[in-house]
């Protein structure tokens, strides 16, 4: 007999995840709920899903309407970017996280996201991680594709893969972008797609560089694991690199099949790395 799965919450953000994470609730017929934020989450993300858009200031209404939908187990997925703290229209029981934020002795996504974790299980809520739903998004060590890095672009990954450690280990980012050797950039605040787009008009004469992302080291693992998509190998495309090389067993591929198919189409290579 199978056991009844709990009800879940996603707390929504921008990007294709947690309409993946639906989808997967959906198949398994598990009931799903969704909290959407006003300006940020993609429409198309609650079409055809019970949910409810909140301003992402009102952190005591969210916890009301988990408990008003009976609601155990969430799962937040997609990104939120850093909206500026005089945009937010904070309520009260926002304003008691700020308070416990800013006693951090970082302010990285990494503990800033830890923390928010803690709050929600102080509140008595399971939080799990979206690999733990989609076990199946995790890449596996070894070319995704037909394409494979030759010897430049495995030196590339190696550097790389220090550099994404030392920066993920400040809690910084989880992404750095190599060509032949040199470090053309490091992932911050604006995220992996802008790191991409900004490299653009950095790298050099000879075979593209290569986009390096890993977990960060002290990461929890619930939260903003490494992720590709579709955009993310177009993006890598355009913006001259030649490959994209991510944590195995720790990195999600959102849209598998057609990730390769573009891929493949592109001459991009995507393989699964064990930072070491």
């Amino acid at each position: 007999m199978q056991k009844q799965l709990k009800k879940l919450c996603i707390i929504a953000g921008k990007g294709e995840l947690p309409r993946r994470i639906i989808r997967e609730c959906h198949d398994k017929q598990r009931d799903v709920f969704v909290i959407s934020f006003e300006g940020i989450t993609d429409k198309e993300t609650t079409e055809n899903v019970e949910h409810q858009s909140l301003h992402i200031g009102k952190v005591g209404k969210i916890i009301k309407t988990l408990r008003e939908n009976g609601i155990e187990e969430v799962t937040l997925a997609g990104g939120v970017g850093r909206p500026p703290l005089s945009s937010l229209s904070m309520d009260f029981t926002a304003l008691k996280l700020i308070t416990k934020l800013a006693k951090l002795p970082s302010h990285g996504d990494d503990k800033v996201f830890s923390a928010i974790i803690k709050f929600l299980e102080e509140r008595n809520f399971m939080v799990v991680g979206a690999d733990e739903i989609l076990n199946e998004l995790l890449i596996q060590e070894g070319p995704l594709g037909s394409i494979k890095p030759d010897k430049q672009a495995e030196r590339d990954i190696k550097i790389g893969v220090n550099a994404a450690l030392k920066i993920g280990e400040l809690d910084i980012g989880q992404a750095v972008v190599i060509q032949q050797g040199q470090i053309l950039g490091v992932e911050g605040a604006e995220g992996t797609d802008k790191l991409v787009e900004r490299c653009h008009e950095l790298h050099n004469e000879g075979p593209g560089g290569v986009l390096v992302k890993v977990k960060k080291p002290e990461q929890d693992s619930r939260v903003d694991l490494p992720s590709i998509g579709i955009y993310t190998i177009e993006n890598a495309y355009k913006s001259g690199l030649r490959g994209i090389a991510i944590e195995a067993s720790a990195s999600l591929v959102i849209n598998r099949k057609q990730v390769i198919k573009k891929a493949n189409e592109l001459g991009v290579f995507v393989t699964g790395i064990i930072p070491r």
